[in-house]
Parts: C-alpha cells; structure tokens; sequence
C-alpha cells in the first residue's frame, strides 16, 4: 500500500505540465530526486500507451515527456541484457585500476587504457565530477566510428513532411524512417569519421597507441571528420578536428569552406556555435565532443532512465505529432548524472545535464540551458548494438565496413536535438556506421587537413 502510495505521488509529480519558458535547472533536480525513490511499475514486454502513460514519466527525465507522450504512443519496455564492454577494455581497467589521477588543473594523469576512475565509488560533487568526465572521456569506443552517410534533418514543430523530396529520394527507401509529423525545412547529407589512435585498450602490444603512437599517430587522441554532400549550397564543406593527447593542448580544427576554395582554422567558438545552421554544434556530438578542461564538472548521482539502448531496428525510426519521438525499444538503465558548466563566459550554455550509462559509458539523455538558466536544448540518443545483426545489416544495405565480433560496442544509430525555444528539431540518424580496425594508410587519406580540399 505504502509503495502504491509513493508511486501516485511521483507520478503526480512527474505529470505536471513542462512550462517551456520556466523550467529551471531547479526544475530538472526536482524530477532527478523524485526518481530516486521511483519504483517501476512496468516489466519486460509491456508495451506503454498514452492511457499508461504515467508509469513511465517518473523514469523519462522531465523536460522529455512532452515529447516521448502523446496520444498514439508506443513505447515498448525491452530490457537490453548484458552490455558490458568488449573484454580489451575491461582487462586495460582491471589491470590500471586505482593509477589515474587528477592534478590540481583538472587534468588526468597517469592514465593509461580502460575506465579511468570506478564510478561506484562516487558521490555527489566537484571532484567527481572530474573523475566522470574523464570517464565519459575514455569510454569504450574501440577504434572510433565510420559512418557513410549522416542525415541532418530539420524538423519544424507542427505540419507535414510527406511532400519533401527526401520522402520520395531513392524509391522512397527513406519514408520509413520518417512517421509522423513535423515539417522538413532541409536535410544535409555527409559521412562521418572517428579515429581513436591512443589509450587503445585493444593495443597492449604497441602500448596502447596506434602505430605505437609514431608517425602520423604522434601525441593524438583522436582525430574526427565530419562532411558535407548534399544539398548543393553546401556540398564540399568539411570540418576536421585534431584532439591532442595532453589535455592541456588545444584543438586543432579546420574547416573547408568551398565557396572561398580555401581551408581555414576554427575556434573554440566556432565548435560551440551552431553547425551550419542546425540545432547541433560540433561540442555536443555524442552529448559532449569538448575537451574537458574548458568545463567545470559536477557528479550529482544516479538516476534510473528509460533509453534506446539496444534498438531493435537497422535505422533509426521517428514517429510522434512533430516525428520527433523514437518508435523503439525502451530499456531501463542506470545512468550517472553529470553537471557539464562552460568556463567561457562567451559559452552559449550556463550548464548542462548529461546521462551517462553506468555500464556501457554512452549517453542517452541532455540537456542545455541558456544564459538566463532557462532549458533550451533537449538531447536523446539511440543505440544499436555490435553484436546484433542489425549492425550486420549497415553492411549489405549500406556498405558499411565490416564490425569485427566480440566488439561489443554501443555505436550511435541516431542524436537528437530539440530547441523549444525554437520549436525545431534536428534529427541525425547515421546509416553504413560501423567500428571498423584501424587501416592507418586509409586513415592517413581521409583525416588530414589536406584531404580537405582534394576532389572538390
């Protein structure tokens, strides 16, 4: 009785309406401490529609719901099952446990491969928030990711998309994804590539960096490709960006701008600034892309969310009145919270949240606030996972390279960003990704800044 009681109470809690242009940081902690006590009244195979929508809200971070339900929704509970990561990283962790260090900057040391610091061990503050966000730093991602083809769709709040030339591209082969409704005011195309090339767990043998970090390898963290094909005003564009392996060291970061034929560095601004004119900007891949001695961290604990960990689909697949919503498996996750806070004053965010996995170390949920600590940006991630034959599925529908077995790795199928204050979204679903070994002549072709301008 005392628990159903409990419950009715969080609910109520969890079901009050968001005000977009008063929901607070406050706001947001106050749904974090109801879901400390939550207890869910759902199992494996239940399938949540709108009428039973309240037992999920306390589970949905707050500033989600108005998105994830609605009348029409299906929202399907699947626990995920067993995603530990690939047996490199966990042997790297075991083996270093307890060496990495934080100094006085913020700065890790003395850190070699595998999970830095043991999140058990946390609690709520500055320190560990450090310690988090160097996790979330090193988190299993085996060589980096390779994605032939990232849509970036914008989707406005309210009408339909079905007249849009990506409903009808390629025999239609794109309508599925899209239900639901929604404007498309544009869609980019590109590939996508990620290259980790030190704290390689699956490297002992060239101590844990790639080419035993000589070469074209010397000092990098990882190097990162993101370009443009389509449509025509932009196609060409291309930005790389070069992570140092001192954490003290700036990004290099250049961008090809075809219009002026030339390549030209970029800022720290420029990565926090929207990316040509979508809701993402270069620093939030994957929730955060920054490096993290520009934030400030705070660990505020765990909470248990609802997540697209394992999808059950290929591609990833939006419904819902503004074809914002996932039409998914949902599975219920332990997350650590993190508080991310820009140093930069010129920062357009005064904070943000993020979700990250206690056990694959990928995040799910975030979000952002504005200057005037009103919520402004909404994240949510899907995940597919190595092992399924979905990701076999990137191969032969997409001509993805091949993920090897036993990778067990979470790639990113899809992140997703809503601007309330907007009223639009952008959807990027990746299709051909995958976690390919690392070929370093093709890697060589593909992420060096000279590479930026050949063929265009």
């Amino acid at each position: 009785m005392k628990n159903s009681i409990r419950y009715a109470v969080l609910a109520a809690f969890a079901a009050q309406p968001l005000a977009v242009n008063a929901f607070t940081p406050d706001d947001y902690m106050a749904w974090f401490n109801a879901n400390q006590s939550a207890q869910p009244q759902f199992v494996d195979g239940d399938v949540i529609t709108y009428d039973k929508a309240d037992l999920i809200r306390p589970f949905t971070p707050a500033e989600y719901q108005d998105i994830q339900i609605f009348e029409g929704m299906e929202v399907k509970i699947k626990d995920a099952g067993d995603l530990t990561p690939g047996e490199a990283y966990q042997k790297a962790t075991e083996q270093f446990a307890g060496t990495a260090t934080i100094a006085a900057d913020g700065a890790l040391e003395n850190y070699t491969a595998g999970r830095p610091f043991d999140p058990a061990t946390f609690k709520p503050g500055k320190e560990d928030g450090q310690k988090m966000a160097w996790n979330w730093n090193f988190r299993w991602q085996l060589a980096g990711l390779s994605v032939g083809e990232v849509h970036w769709v914008w989707v406005r709040k309210g009408g339909e998309h079905s007249g849009h030339e990506v409903m009808s591209e390629s025999g239609g082969k794109y309508k599925p994804f899209y239900q639901g409704g929604g404007s498309f005011e544009r869609v980019l195309t590109g590939p996508y590539r990620r290259v980790m090339f030190s704290h390689r767990s699956d490297l002992p043998e060239s101590n844990y960096k790639v080419n035993n970090g000589e070469g074209f390898a010397k000092g990098t963290e990882f190097r990162e490709y993101t370009g443009f094909t389509s449509p025509f005003d932009i196609a060409g564009t291309a930005f790389l960006i070069l992570r140092y392996d001192d954490p003290r060291k700036s990004d290099d970061s250049w961008a090809y701008i075809p219009s002026l034929r030339r390549v030209r560095r970029i800022s720290v601004e420029v990565k926090s600034d929207s990316l040509l004119g979508t809701d993402h900007t270069l620093e939030d891949f994957y929730c955060f892309n920054g490096r993290p001695l520009e934030h400030e961290w705070e660990y505020v604990g765990t909470a248990r969310t609802l997540a697209v960990a394992r999808s059950r689909n290929a591609n990833a697949v939006y419904y819902g009145p503004n074809g914002w919503a996932m039409l998914d498996d949902w599975a219920l996750r332990t997350v650590d919270v993190v508080k991310q806070i820009p140093k930069r004053t010129s920062h357009p965010y005064s904070l943000k949240f993020l979700h990250i996995d206690r056990v694959t170390g990928e995040c799910y949920h975030a979000n952002a606030f504005d200057k005037a600590g009103q919520l402004w940006k909404i994240w949510q991630l899907s995940k597919l996972w190595s092992e399924d034959p979905q990701v076999q599925e990137q191969v032969t529908e997409w001509k993805a390279k091949p993920t090897p077995p036993g990778t067990r790795f979470s790639l990113f199928q899809s992140i997703n960003v809503i601007d309330i204050q907007n009223n639009r979204g952008t959807l990027v679903p990746t299709r051909g990704i995958a976690a390919p070994a690392t070929d370093l002549d093709e890697v060589k072709k593909i992420l060096d800044v000279n590479f930026l301008t050949e063929g265009r």
